[in-house]
This record gives C-alpha cells, structure tokens and sequence, in this order.
C-alpha cells in the first residue's frame, strides 16, 4: 500500500497505471492452465505415402549419424534410460514419454489401451501418468531391450520437439502457473537470482492484488543453466530428449515430431493396428498462439549468453532432430 500511496501524493498517476498494465501482462502469461480435450483428425490416406516414408527413414539416419559421430553408439556410450519407456506387448507399442512433445496425447492412448475407459480419463484428466504406471511399470534394461526384440518386433517410437520451444512450454506449465507440487523450486529460482526478477515495484503490486510469485523466464532459464554447468539433475520436463530417451542406445523405429504430429501419429497407429482400437484425441492444444510465436515471446526476453547457454545444454537434441536457434539468437539481448 505504502508505494501506491506515495506515487498518489506525487501525482504519479501514469506511473501508476504503467505498473498496473506492466503487472496485467505478467500475471496473464502466468494464468492456469484448464485441460482441454478434443477429437483429432487424423489423415484418412496415409498408405502408400512415399514422401512420409522417406521423412521417417531421413530421420533415422540422420540420429544415427549424430550417434557415430560422437561414438554415443559404442560400448562406452550412455546407459539406455529404461525407465522412462512404457512397453504395450498386446498391441506392439513401445514409446519414450518425452514431456512436452504431445506426451498427453498419447498417454491418453496408452491408458485407454490398458483398458480404461474415456470418463475414468476424464475424471483423473490432471493424473494420467499415475493411471499409467499402474498399468505399464517400469523396466529395467534388460527387460527392455527384450521387449523391443521379441518378435514380431514392436513399433518403438519417441515424439521430438524443438528443444526450446519444450521449455517455454516446460516454464509455463510447471512454473508459470499454478502447480502446487513445483512451489518450493519456485521459491529456489526467484532467490537463485532475484536481479533477474520482475522489479520491486511490480512484485509489490502483485502481492498486494494476491496474485501468487513466480521467477521470470530469464530466472528460470538461469536457474536450468546452473544446474546444467554443475553437472546436477534436471527435471525430467526440461531434461534434453537426447538424455532421457538415449536414442543412441534404444532401436528406434519412428522418430515422430510435433510439426509433423498428425501425420506420424497415424503412421504409428497403422503400423501398429491400433487405429481402430483409440480414438484420436488433442490434450492441452496451444490457444494462444502458435508455440513458435509463443516461444518467441520469451525466448527474445533472453540474453545471447543464455541462449549460447540453451544451445550447450540442448547440442544433441538440435543436431539429431535437425532443429535451428538462430532466430532466437538473433533476438536476444547482448
């Protein structure tokens, strides 16, 4: 109260009105999110599609290659990451769940392929990867590799997305909005680094209209970066594809990509025989915007050093899946 009393007493109406619209557009990127699920379309005319054949098959190269290269494919390569891969044996599926790359789309699929039903989904539409592990649990690697090598030989798939673009989607799920689970490593990104915060003024504002405290992108992104020099965990949102799914180390068959979404989810259906059995569905589809337009809000809120950064972090993803940060280079500050 103290500081909108004293821009009163100064006259400072327009001061005022210019924190209140700079709160506004804080707090609005910072909204909850509602989950929202909707019928897809997928393509009807899907076989023969030669050009969507070759796509597939340029994308296996193109990760093995990266793979040579670096000798990630050798004995002294990364351990495969069994845990994070749910194997269907009934219906020949085996995908790595990477998080932010329509991942809520298909563990939809997966779940009603378990055997629940659309409303049980619905009822527990903000917990479908508990429901999943009850059905699908962990394995080790051994039991893994066996599943993906048992004949007939299983479609093993994995849905990429510009690694960037996965962590302002990452920031405004978990961090941006109101996750109750992710409140404490809030409170860790806004003291890591308070010089990259909102400024007193507008963090006052906030706290005096109730709304909640969140760190910024550039915090957060600061916060993700240390913890990358250090050589620390990430969470499993923001981790690189290349680290949580090793396709280096697993026999990928489909290396999908959300730009191609539609298309791949329907090959990966036909290839497996499963169109029939699910019903396409859309979870938690972008409103606002394209994700590009909307990555580039905050991506441009960053400076060259941080997405030199990002660019460190993510160098694997950006090589094998063939995605490009030069236009978020080009629009960050120096």
């Amino acid at each position: 109260m103290a500081i909108i009393a004293s821009l009163l007493r100064k006259g400072s109406i327009v001061l005022l009105l210019l924190l209140c619209v700079s709160l506004h557009k804080h707090l609005k990127t910072m909204e909850p999110k509602k989950m929202m699920v909707e019928e897809a379309a997928l393509p009807t005319k899907l076989f023969p599609n030669q050009g969507l054949e070759e796509r597939l098959t340029h994308r296996r190269q193109r990760v093995n290659e990266v793979c040579r290269k670096y000798g990630f494919n050798t004995s002294k390569g990364q351990a495969i990451n069994s845990k994070e891969f749910l194997v269907n044996k009934e219906h020949g599926l085996v995908w790595c769940n990477v998080f932010k790359a329509a991942s809520s789309s298909w563990l939809w699929h997966f779940n009603i392929l378990a055997g629940y039903t659309e409303e049980e989904l619905l009822e527990n539409i903000n917990d479908p990867l508990r429901m999943a592990r009850e059905k699908y649990p962990r394995l080790d690697a051994q039991a893994l590799c066996a599943a993906m090598e048992s004949p007939p030989l299983p479609v093993v798939f994995m849905i990429a997305r510009h690694p960037f673009i996965r962590l302002v989607s990452a920031y405004r799920d978990k961090i941006a909005s109101y996750s109750p689970p992710y409140q404490n490593l809030r409170r860790r990104m806004m003291k890591a680094h308070p010089e990259l915060g909102v400024g007193t003024s507008v963090m006052l504002l906030g706290i005096l209209f109730g709304q909640r405290q969140y760190p910024t992108f550039p915090q957060f992104v600061q916060y993700v970066l240390d913890r990358y020099r250090a050589k620390l965990p990430l969470n499993e949102h923001w981790e690189s594809m290349f680290k949580y799914c090793t396709p280096c180390q697993a026999n990928f068959t489909v290396f999908a990509k959300v730009e191609t979404l539609a298309e791949d989810s329907s090959y990966i259906m036909n290839a497996s025989g499963i169109q029939g059995l699910v019903k396409p569905r859309f979870i938690n589809r972008a409103r606002e915007g394209s994700s590009e337009e909307v990555a580039k809000h905050f991506l441009c809120q960053l400076t060259k050093r941080q997405i030199r950064g990002l660019i460190s972090l993510y160098k694997y993803d950006l090589e094998m899946f063939e995605y490009d940060a030069k236009t978020y280079l080009n629009c960050a500050s120096d």
